[in-house]
């Protein structure tokens, strides 16, 4: 069961104090938000032990459940104005998605001092820094197609629960711990959206959207600041795919996020993807069929990747998994 404190901070947790706190630092930049052998939750059952990670938001530790000896992760934001809103968006994506194969578990969310937490379940690397491990900086075809196959199923999970992701990227897919470690988990709703209202409608579309996502991986469409659908988290695993397997994009040195959207648009399949075999062209091609209000046929994508290999075999190890380091 999931326990929560609804007293979340709202905003501005820490005060400015003569204006020095405009540049402060955030996430993994800043100073550990909590010190070792920290009690949070109710009855102060879960113990901090150390930070394990850091974004440009927030930190994340390793904690313990006292009562249970579980590891669980802490993710920690400071309550300020803009920082509180993300962390807020994700308990809701996360409460709404409780129980969901592909997303992590949620035992408590809540206030502390001037920082908001949620308290979850431990998981394991994530997709693009498992990439970098490897020998050539590339994960197998086999493994590729595997992956991409759960991440549509999350994708059609939280959509049905009427979420965008809108950041979708190698470093936001997660694999499991121990039995789970050939399950991936979708990670970071702090930019998530809803797209549909309570009662099935879609929500009505705006003119102009601000920018949401990572550039690098984003649809062509979000570049130009237009309202996303399910295809745009697609499209970012469609490039993410393309990282995954080939080593790198072919916009990874560009900086000017105009010129990358020119080249996401006059691309082809196969300037993105030299080693997949043809028939995965399809993928991208049923991609620029969908407008943003469509509701994408996911088994028909995830049958796209599977005839790209011989044997989906879920049962597999993957290739780290027996690796030598």
């Amino acid at each position: 069961m999931l326990n929560r404190n609804r007293n979340v901070n709202k905003q501005n947790g820490h005060q400015k104090q003569n204006g020095a706190q405009k540049s402060e630092l955030r996430g993994k930049n800043a100073p550990p938000y909590l010190e070792r052998e920290t009690c949070l939750g109710r009855n102060d059952i879960f113990v901090v032990e150390k930070m394990i990670a850091g974004g440009g938001f927030g930190q994340v530790y390793r904690a313990r459940n006292t009562e249970t000896q579980e590891e669980v992760a802490v993710k920690v934001e400071r309550a300020t104005t803009n920082d509180s809103q993300r962390m807020i968006l994700e308990s809701k994506v996360l409460d709404d998605m409780l129980g969901s194969k592909h997303f992590p578990n949620v035992y408590y969310i809540g206030p502390y001092h001037s920082y908001n937490f949620i308290v979850m379940q431990m998981l394991g690397k994530n997709i693009g820094d498992i990439r970098k491990m490897m020998p050539n900086k590339k994960i197998s075809i086999l493994s590729s197609v595997r992956i991409g196959i759960q991440i549509i199923e999350a994708l059609s999970l939280l959509h049905s629960k009427g979420w965008l992701h809108r950041d979708l990227k190698p470093t936001n897919c997660c694999l499991g711990l121990d039995e789970k470690r050939k399950t991936v988990y979708l990670v970071d709703f702090g930019m998530s959206r809803k797209f549909r209202n309570d009662n099935g409608s879609l929500r009505e579309s705006r003119t102009y959207c601000g920018f949401r996502g990572t550039t690098r991986y984003c649809s062509y469409r979000m570049h130009d600041r237009r309202e996303q659908g399910p295809v745009d988290d697609l499209w970012c695993l469609y490039y993410s795919l393309g990282e995954l397997i080939e080593g790198c994009l072919p916009w990874r040195d560009i900086e000017s996020a105009d010129e990358m959207a020119h080249v996401k648009k006059i691309l082809k399949h196969e300037d993105i993807f030299h080693s997949m075999p043809s028939k995965f062209a399809s993928f991208g091609r049923n991609l620029r069929r969908l407008r943003p209000a469509n509701t994408p046929d996911y088994t028909k994508f995830q049958n796209i990747l599977a005839y790209c290999v011989k044997f989906v075999d879920d049962n597999a190890e993957f290739e780290w998994d027996v690796m030598d380091y």
